[in-house]
């Protein structure tokens, strides 16, 4: 059973995400894995570390994948504060302070402290894995649920219009662990597939962007992407190709992203004044990472059409197909998300960005082994 995290009520999607996150925390009887990009001390990072800290000392055996090259956004923007608070090198606190001029000025002051994200540190039912190069954002809860999508955890995402969804089923979990471990390819008939980038044990098998291309090599009449971040120079060509040859080609992007806003509006700007396309700028940070081909298929997940993600980071998406119901409860949240939002209709409104900052910002891409 699959079923979309947000409806007319929770648009967002991030409501209904972290009131199941914590429902399903607390019901766990046996084990709970989470996999996360951003975990940020506020709020929602400490209402969600009690929850893991209380089921920890219920018995439940507790896994956390955790990226260490997401500290950098988490000590940049917001209160500048990890839920789990690990020292940094100086190397790195001296590129923190390179880089925090691109981002916009979001700093927020609280008195939050690190004492829960430590004691789940050091709790003996924890057991937590550093890891680099992974945007994936998944949980797991007894081997029997899945929630995934692209929600970190932090309070800014209840702003934001994301897509997260719930995965029930122990067979879908097994099929999770079989792509995950390299043991089965990908196979484009199944109703649910796993797509992902990995670089588990030193194997580099990265999925997505040819996913993504073939989806919109196969589009017959339409393409709806509703993207966080792009730049990727092969994706804007598949978009481009798809538009030429007569696939109705709509992009719901956010007027002001949290951040890389220049390396996108730089992508967009050339994409819209060579492709016949439309185009919709959201006020709402649109952090959601997926494409609709036909009406009929979905490929979401943590994925961004930015060099980051197709060709340096673990991701995670999934593919759904021949599922009509579910594509309708999309469908409706598309059309909620575009009459918020406003329709381009001069490729000037995209060339307000600063060239230079633009490259910087794709450099940090390409670039990011230097950075973490």
């Amino acid at each position: 059973m699959i079923t979309l995290l947000s409806d007319m009520e929770n648009p967002d999607g991030a409501e209904m995400t972290f009131r199941m996150v914590k429902e399903q925390i607390r019901a766990a009887q046996r084990s709970i894995e989470i996999h996360m990009f951003v975990w940020r001390n506020d709020a929602i990072g400490n209402e969600i570390g009690q929850a893991v800290i209380e089921a920890a000392e219920r018995g439940v055996a507790v896994y956390i994948i955790k990226d260490v090259g997401a500290f950098m956004y988490e000590r940049i923007e917001m209160n500048r504060k990890s839920f789990f608070n690990r020292p940094i090198s100086f190397k790195n606190r001296l590129v923190y302070r390179l880089i925090r001029p691109t981002f916009p000025d979001t700093f927020c002051e609280d008195d939050r402290t690190d004492e829960l994200g430590w004691k789940i540190i050091h709790h003996p039912n924890v057991s937590i894995e550093w890891v680099n190069h992974t945007h994936t954002k998944y949980y797991l809860f007894d081997d029997e649920v899945m929630l995934t999508g692209s929600i970190n955890i932090e309070d800014r995402h209840r702003g934001y219009f994301d897509y997260m969804i719930r995965i029930e089923g122990r067979e879908h979990i097994e099929r999770f662990r079989q792509r995950q471990s390299l043991q089965v390819p990908h196979d484009t008939t199944r109703r649910l597939e796993f797509v992902m980038n990995s670089l588990r044990d030193g194997a580099r098998r990265f999925e997505i962007k040819d996913r993504f291309l073939e989806l919109m090599q196969q589009a017959k009449t339409s393409l709806y992407i509703e993207m966080a971040y792009i730049g990727d120079p092969e994706i804007s060509a598949g978009i481009a190709a798809a538009a030429t040859r007569g696939v109705e080609v709509t992009m719901l992007f956010s007027r002001e992203a949290n951040v890389g806003n220049d390396i996108n509006y730089k992508s967009m700007d050339e994409l819209y004044r060579s492709t016949p396309m439309k185009a919709y700028l959201a006020d709402r940070m649109i952090h959601s990472k997926l494409m609709m081909v036909d009406d009929s298929t979905v490929i979401m997940g943590s994925a961004n059409f930015s060099v980051f993600s197709m060709q340096k980071a673990e991701e995670l998406n999934v593919v759904i197909q021949n599922d009509a119901e579910l594509m309708e409860q999309y469908r409706k949240t598309i059309v909620h998300r575009k009459a918020a939002a406003h329709e381009v209709v001069s490729a000037d409104e995209f060339s307000a960005y600063h060239k230079r900052i633009a490259y910087l910002q794709q450099l940090h891409q390409k670039q990011n082994d230097l950075f973490n």
